[in-house]
């Protein structure tokens, strides 16, 4: 099949380019404009990660799902003088309060100043509890749509921080105006991971095409794997354009995204690239060329489309079965309830097989139009001393080398190896029992924005508009929810609790619940929860909230975890069995790679505790992100494991002994697999410059994974192994050696 569609490619590359140029341009369409439909960053969603089916799932639905009021804007105001002087104050914000009352879109404008009786507890509710300012609620037009609301949003954030905080200034000179929504804390996250992208881009991309030049000695052959990694992120950011009008795509998964797709990108390019200047290699030297002569053009442009078809044939092979293990890797996430971890799987299985798609058709079309340019010395080997350097790290090699040499010792002392590495893996592993998850997407609102400091100040000055830390929705009315108010009310740390008829559901009531705790998410509002849902009240009641929502998706991934392993091992099994013919092989790259992925999760997670490195010091590691690191990070390690495995069969169907096969194996995709995890190592830690600390966990919990795996466990951890089990690594029972026969001849 391969060789198949290495001829197609090599016999037509030109519509093979025009073919993903037009898919590029499409997505780009979709991507930036949106065809009238918004572009995916407007289309991005925020606000709270909720379960479907969970407790905190039905509250939050209960609490947002009124569609007969418009949205709400809070425009925060500080510096004015409330208790000192209400009347003058009232007059103030009454002129002012004209500048929002007419804007199109806006449905009425309400504080404490027009309500009748100053002294009521509605009045008191938008007046600061220090007496320094007051809250000015916007309600918008019902039935506008998500384009509209943005609109008026928009305009009314623009006309609060304008003519509003103008107006208020003459009588309070010192007044500053803080417009809080939904909509503006979505759009502050959204331009903070368009910046980290940026940014994150700007700093990986220069740095791994120097690395590219350095690992192939030219220009040309280092912008190839860029060149798919910058395909495959476009056209996997038109495919999450594509599931926001089905599921809710939360702005951080972008960077999500792009790291995978750099990643693999880089990865498969960067073998692909070897294996085809390898091929051209071995075909000059079959053909008698010695000493960098190349063949008359026509002869060369023939060896060029054998070359290629061989590469494809082979590498392509591998980037294929690879690509199907991490997408296969990634698809337990399907199976966690929450929308969160769908979204990321289909975007990071999209990118996969996207990345993979683009290696062996757009990439060998290109070398084949370059025709012999590839393996032309560059000029960056004339350089002095430049040609030492690409000779030592290039991606030239033969079957003898330092890698060989490294496995011939590991094979010398296999036992040795295995336990000293092992001790290393522990050690790395243990803090893993002190991993705490945690999920905020508060914690995602830039520090440094207006809309943080107006959340903030919601939060600390105005207890009944603050969002509370527990809700609390029952079947039940208000003097019947009183009892269950009273004993949460008794509870430590609680500091604000009261009950109200919930709006558009009838024989419903609304517990809000304040707590006087820093983290929202932490063990005192988890506890919380937990007395609370184990309150026995004689009706029926759903608490929901941040801590509830964060125990709910915990939960949710720990009761599907056992059904996602079994689907993630039983796939890779097969997928690794029809690419060595092995049952052993598989078994032990499961229990190896995890074994490595454990360890390197420990490590992450005390690094992020404790705030080692430079790093921002936090409480636990993001819920998703874990979930990510595992997925990803298992999925990487069966990339390096399905590169070393693939050349190491080679040689053993080529007839070499078994230890024989590993040192050819190992030095054949040795340097590839450093090179590879040097430039992966720093596209990760390029995105830590971001802001956004979920994109930080994620870039250093990848990174640390692929370093621990290219060099602890496929250096020397899977030599030894293979080394200790011998001829034992290929072993199947006889049916399933004739299936796989059958099998290999088709592929």
């Amino acid at each position: 099949m391969f060789t198949r569609i290495g001829r197609a490619v090599s016999r037509h590359p030109v519509s093979v380019v025009v073919g993903w140029t037009l898919l590029v341009v499409v997505s780009a369409a979709l991507v930036f404009h949106g065809w009238g439909a918004g572009g995916l960053f407007e289309r991005l969603a925020s606000g709270d990660v909720a379960t479907p089916d969970s407790e905190s799932g039905v509250v939050a639905s209960m609490t947002t799902s009124d569609d007969s009021v418009g949205e709400r804007i809070s425009i925060v105001v500080q510096g004015v003088d409330i208790a000192g002087d209400y009347a003058g104050a009232a007059a103030a914000v009454g002129a002012a309060r004209e500048k929002l009352s007419g804007l199109d879109g806006v449905a009425s404008v309400a504080d404490a100043f027009v309500l009748p009786d100053p002294a009521s507890q509605q009045a008191r509710a938008m007046l600061s509890s220090g007496g320094d300012g007051y809250v000015e609620v916007v309600t918008l037009d019902a039935g506008l749509s998500d384009k509209e609301i943005d609109a008026v949003t928009e305009r009314v954030a623009r006309a609060a921080e304008g003519a509003y905080l103008d107006s208020l200034r003459q009588y309070a000179p010192e007044a500053r105006v803080y417009a809080v929504s939904p909509e503006l804390i979505g759009d502050s996250i959204g331009e903070v991971v368009q910046q980290d992208l940026a940014r994150g881009e700007s700093v990986s991309l220069p740095v791994a095409l120097v690395l590219l030049v350095i690992v192939f000695g030219g220009l040309l052959a280092a912008g190839l794997p860029l060149l798919g990694a910058l395909v495959s992120i476009l056209i996997g950011m038109g495919v999450l354009w594509g599931l926001t009008f089905v599921l809710d795509v939360y702005s951080f998964i972008l960077n999500v995204i792009s790291i995978l797709g750099l990643a693999l990108s880089i990865d498969y390019g960067l073998l692909l690239v070897s294996r085809y200047r390898e091929e051209v290699a071995i075909q000059l030297d079959e053909a008698g060329y010695r000493d960098g002569d190349l063949p008359a053009s026509a002869d060369m442009k023939e060896l060029v489309r054998r070359s290629v078809v061989r590469t494809v044939a082979t590498a392509g092979r591998t980037v294929s079965f690879s690509a199907l293990t991490i997408a296969c890797s990634i698809t337990g996430l399907l199976i966690i309830r929450s929308p969160i971890f769908k979204t990321i799987a289909v975007g990071a299985i999209s990118v996969s097989l996207v990345a993979v798609a683009c290696t062996i058709t757009l990439v060998p079309a290109i070398i084949t139009l370059l025709g012999g340019r590839l393996v032309r010395p560059s000029a960056l080997s004339r350089v002095p001393g430049a040609n030492r350097v690409l000779r030592a790290v290039g991606d030239s090699s033969s079957d003898h080398g330092v890698f060989s040499r490294l496995s011939h010792r590991v094979v010398a002392h296999p036992w040795i190896v295995m336990l000293v590495i092992a001790a290393v893996l522990g050690i790395m592993a243990a803090p893993i029992g002190s991993l705490r998850m945690r999920t905020n997407v508060a914690e995602y609102i830039p520090r440094d924005s207006a809309v943080r400091t107006g959340y903030d100040v919601l939060q600390n000055d105005y207890p009944a508009l603050a969002t509370p830390t527990i809700s609390i929705v029952a079947r039940t009315d208000v003097e019947g929810a009183s009892g269950l108010v009273s004993d949460i009310g008794a509870m430590d740390d609680v500091a604000h609790v009261n009950a109200s008829d919930l709006t558009g559901h009838e024989g419903m009531v609304l517990i809000r619940v304040l707590m006087n705790v820093d983290d929202p998410v932490g063990r005192e509002a988890v506890d919380a929860v937990e007395r609370i849902r184990a309150q026995d009240t004689g009706y029926r009641f759903w608490v929901g909230g941040a801590a509830a929502q964060q125990t709910d998706l915990i939960d949710s991934m720990v009761e599907r975890a056992p059904w996602a392993a079994l689907i993630v091992i039983t796939a890779v099994f097969v997928l690794l069995f029809c690419m060595t013919g092995s049952l052993v092989v598989p078994l032990k790259a499961l229990l190896i790679n995890g074994f490595s992925l454990i360890a390197s999760l420990g490590v992450t997670s005390w690094l992020f505790e404790h705030g080692h490195l430079s790093l921002p010091q936090t409480p636990g590691l993001q819920t998703f992100i874990v979930a990510c690191l595992m997925a990803f990070g298992f999925g990487l390690a069966m990339d390096y494991e399905v590169f070393l495995l693939a050349r190491v069969n080679e040689y053993w169907e080529a007839g070499h002994d078994n230890d024989e096969a590993v040192a050819r194996g190992l030095q054949r995709s040795g340097r590839i697999i450093t090179s590879a995890a040097v430039i992966i190592i720093a596209v990760f830690l390029g995105f830590v410059s971001g802001e956004m600390i979920s994109i930080k966990e994620i870039g250093v919990g990848l990174a640390m994974m692929v370093a621990v795996d290219a060099t602890l466990v496929r250096l020397l951890l899977v030599p030894a192994t293979m080394t200790v089990l011998g001829h034992w690594n290929w072993w199947a029972p006889g049916p399933l050696t004739r299936l796989y026969g059958h099998f290999r001849q088709k592929v």
